[in-house]
């Protein structure tokens, strides 16, 4: 084979290794950051999931930010925001 065909070959190995990797570092999109997040969530200001995604993200200082897994165990629902899901 010539050298364009490898070259060819490399980008699209290089490609599907990028786009794979995003994939997998990629939120899976059940965390709640922030309160427009939590309205999302089934409930009320007052009760249920919405109130619980609340004060979780209630919980952020400056030193400390929080997100809210609705879809986790009871008690461990709000977790530190570490940036990854």
């Amino acid at each position: 084979m010539n050298t364009r065909t490898w070259m060819k070959r490399g980008a699209l190995v290089a490609a599907l290794c990028t786009v794979g990797s995003i994939s997998f570092a990629h939120s899976n999109g059940h965390e709640s950051r922030t309160a427009e997040q939590c309205e999302k969530l089934p409930g009320t200001a007052a009760l249920g999931e919405r109130a619980a995604c609340a004060a979780c993200i209630g919980r952020d200082t400056d030193k400390a930010k929080f997100h809210y897994h609705p879809d986790y165990p009871a008690g461990d629902r709000c977790r530190p925001d570490d940036g990854k899901p």
